[in-house]
């Protein structure tokens, strides 16, 4: 009994052995574990507003950015200074607050399915939200191509 018993346990261990690496290689989302989040002053929105802004971009990253680790995410004077007339004319005509976050991030292999360039570095990525409302933050409207 216990020579049949050897093999069933080895080919288990094995099993989930591959089955662990598969998950692992192919599995994966984007990985937002050590983000950098860059909150400077702002004229238009409190930190509170630009975090909950920032958690929905690391949300939509984490679920469809697979194989890329985000590094960065910004808004700060600068970029508040460079996206201003948008922020405000979407306002005027849709009557709700718009915001664009900048972010960096480096891909792995994987990115080539995402029709990114594996193993690069993307800098000042932008992100579009538009405020759902004051207690759910933000929704990610666009990623990287305007708005």
């Amino acid at each position: 009994m216990k020579k049949k018993l050897v093999p069933c346990i080895i080919f288990i261990v094995i099993a989930v052995s591959i089955t662990t690496v598969i998950f692992m290689l192919f599995g994966q989302n984007g990985n937002t574990a050590d983000v950098n989040r860059v909150v400077g002053t702002s004229a238009l929105y409190d930190k509170e507003l630009i975090n909950k802004a920032f958690d929905a971009v690391e949300t939509k990253f984490a679920t469809d950015f697979k194989g890329c680790t985000l590094t960065e995410l910004r808004y700060d004077t600068e970029v508040e200074t460079e996206f201003i007339a948008e922020m405000q004319q979407y306002k005027e005509i849709n009557k709700r607050d718009f915001i664009i976050v900048l972010s960096n991030f480096k891909t792995d292999w994987r990115a080539r399915d995402l029709g990114l360039i594996p193993n690069e570095t993307y800098t000042d990525w932008s992100w579009s939200l538009v405020q759902v409302d004051e207690w759910q933050g933000w929704e990610v409207v666009e990623g990287g191509w305007g708005y």
